[in-house]
């Protein structure tokens, strides 16, 4: 009887044991929600978030993405990120990618208390959204005046055009633009917007002929600006064509075709020779098989800031948010922090389309 109580206590002890540590082993599933163009003309942009998130979060299996189609459109995104917030009770999303559409789901995060953090949409109005949004991507008013010293100091030239995409972005960094251009001792002998959806831009570009100008710059989406140089070459306008970071896309050079070469535009920069890019690279062409851009590699830096977030402060909106403003973090250019506004100190660059490839401007 002795022995078989000691059996007995030995087996109920080992039994305790294995439940604690399968009980430690056992993690808790986190939902992150992702809010993005999956569908429709602008889906380039969805998969550029979703290569990166997913690379990112791969290596974490206690972490999923849950992904809504905004299908660019700030009404769709409301309805995408409700859902997120009030039926999978995520604490944190990532997206979206147009400054308008964000800015329709910022006050919803914030009105949550859910962390909302972009890793592509620039405007300056995001910066006053709340407390609870961050951006790995610098502002506008830091892209414009980028673009104007650019136009003015690198090509001399002093008198442009400007044609951009009447919305929060084009607007926005128009603004910049013109401010600085001006300050500079510039003239802008043009000016005009177009709306999203239009592909006919020859009276606009007659007019901008006309207007002597020596430069044209065309902040947009891909769609438009790529309308813009086919019919630019077409009227023999014959001056340089600057975009901003939304038509430095791949696609603007498989629409434009020849009529993309030489085309400059701003974006977001990359050191490649650091060891995190290099590291980052090849687990992206390995799985991918094509060569990332610049938003990639800011699409997986952004996922790799969240991650290691919640897998220091858990699934806690308010805790991951601290951990954000007081940490610093590996990224494409260096070490990064968030300032007291959740925007970081970072500068833009400049590319051309060299031979079909966006090559860097030094």
């Amino acid at each position: 009887m002795k022995n078989i109580t000691i059996t007995l206590a030995i087996v109920a002890i080992f039994a305790t044991i294995f439940q604690s540590c399968n009980n430690e082993t056992k993690k808790e599933t986190i939902t992150v929600g992702v809010v993005a163009p999956l569908s429709g003309q602008n889906a380039s942009y969805g998969d550029i978030l979703k290569q990166g998130f997913d690379l990112a979060f791969a290596s974490d299996t206690s972490i999923k993405l849950k992904y809504e189609d905004s299908k660019f459109d700030p009404t769709t995104a409301v309805t995408a990120i409700n859902k997120l917030i009030s039926v999978d009770k995520v604490k944190i999303v990532l997206g979206e990618v147009a400054s308008g559409v964000t800015m329709a789901i910022a006050p919803i995060a914030e009105k949550n208390k859910v962390i909302l953090f972009s890793t592509i949409s620039s405007s300056d109005n995001l910066k006053d959204v709340g407390d609870y949004f961050f951006r790995n991507i610098p502002r506008n008013d830091v892209q414009g005046k980028a673009v104007a010293e650019f136009i003015f100091n690198k090509l001399n030239i002093k008198s442009v055009a400007v044609f951009g995409l009447n919305d929060e972005y084009g607007t926005n960094i128009s603004k910049s633009f013109k401010e600085t251009f001006l300050q500079l001792g510039g003239e802008i002998t043009f000016e005009d917007s177009h709306k999203k959806g239009d592909q006919d831009f020859k009276t606009a570009i007659a007019k901008i002929k006309s207007s002597g100008a020596k430069a044209l710059f065309i902040p947009g989406d891909k769609n438009e600006p790529a309308w813009i140089l086919k019919q630019a070459k077409e009227l023999n306008l014959g001056i340089p064509i600057i975009g901003g970071d939304g038509s430095c896309n791949d696609d603007v050079i498989s629409i434009a075709r020849n009529s993309s070469e030489g085309f400059y535009c701003a974006n977001v920069l990359v050191d490649k020779t650091t060891q995190y890019y290099q590291n980052y690279h090849k687990m992206f062409v390995d799985k991918f098989h094509k060569e990332p851009g610049a938003y990639d590699a800011y699409a997986y830096e952004g996922g790799m800031i969240i991650l290691e977030a919640i897998q220091h402060s858990g699934n806690d909106a308010d805790k991951v948010k601290e951990y954000l403003y007081t940490h610093t973090f590996q990224s494409m250019t260096g070490d990064l922090k968030f300032d007291k506004d959740g925007e970081v100190d970072r500068l833009w660059g400049l590319y051309q389309v060299v031979n079909g490839k966006f090559i860097e401007v030094k």
